[in-house]
């Protein structure tokens, strides 16, 4: 009686780990995707641009993204805004501190579908030392299937957060570089 009292509970464990691990789970073609990012310089322009070396790993328990885990990994160094001086200084401890945050870190606690196509992802972002509650905006853009018989599936995220809650460019007057960030990111995922 007590080896079955406990070998109940190591079944459930053993049962939920199989499940896990048979979970769908996708991750981005990088190729076909775009980490990026746009802020208001000066008030009359904006600058554009992305990270170009990053990986989004979603597992989905659904036909849809509802109640599907996503994790983003953005490595801090490979940002991009097409000007190299520049792109040095965001590097720089004056900004992102690459050096020392080489990555920045998006993890969903949860996401809940608004409407058939569109979803609210709360989560964890993870970046230059601070930790902050964020909440993104998804558009699953559609699904199809690649010659070579890969199912794809096309994602679009969305949100503004500002700079001075995580500590970059404190000393940046907000009249030179806006405070809000706006994050637009579109990527292909692919069913492994």
């Amino acid at each position: 009686m007590k080896k079955m009292k406990l070998l109940t509970p190591l079944f459930i464990i053993l049962t939920y780990i199989s499940f896990a691990q048979d979970l769908p789970t996708w991750s981005a073609d990088v190729a076909h995707s775009n980490m990026g990012f746009k802020v208001s310089h000066k008030a009359i322009s904006n600058t554009i641009g992305d990270f170009r070396d990053f990986d989004l790993v979603v597992t989905t328990p659904n036909d849809n993204f509802e109640d599907a885990k996503i994790k983003m990994i953005i490595e801090t160094a490979s940002i991009n805004t097409a000007n190299s001086s520049r792109d040095e200084h965001l590097r720089s401890e004056d900004f992102f501190d690459a050096e020392r945050y080489p990555q920045i870190i998006f993890t969903s606690s949860s996401i809940t579908a608004k409407n058939d196509n569109t979803y609210d992802v709360k989560g964890t972002l993870n970046m230059h030392g601070v930790e902050k509650e964020l909440i993104l905006n998804m558009t699953h853009n559609g699904s199809t299937t690649s010659r070579s018989g890969s199912e794809l599936a096309g994602l679009y995220f969305s949100t503004i957060f500002k700079r001075s809650d995580f500590k970059i460019g404190v000393d940046m007057p907000n009249t030179v570089v806006a405070d809000d960030i706006l994050l637009n990111a579109e990527i292909e995922i692919v069913k492994q």
